[in-house]
């Protein structure tokens, strides 16, 4: 199975959501991003997930259930605090 990395600090990509600035964790399979977020927000570290179809506007309620690649974004200030749970829970 592949391995999934969040980038390294200094290669984050940002940007406001909602007046906020967020950080993109990474982009990753749906199921798998799925188990990243649970994880997060069971933290009480915000996550916001978009699909490809988020730039056009349709919920998923419209589409289907998509379960291709998916985008995690965070709030920036929760950033290293999510790669280095992110790290802790890797096995190996």
């Amino acid at each position: 199975m592949e391995e999934h990395s969040p980038p390294p600090t200094d290669a984050v990509k940002t940007r406001l959501i909602g007046g906020m600035p967020y950080a993109l964790l990474g982009t990753f399979p749906r199921p798998f991003a799925e188990g990243i977020r649970i994880r997060l927000e069971g933290r009480k570290i915000p996550v916001r997930l978009e699909t490809p179809f988020t730039y056009f506007g349709l919920p998923e309620a419209y589409i289907g259930t998509y379960t291709g690649d998916v985008a995690l974004w965070i709030p920036q200030r929760f950033y290293d605090e999510a790669v280095m749970l992110l790290e802790r829970d890797q096995p190996g």
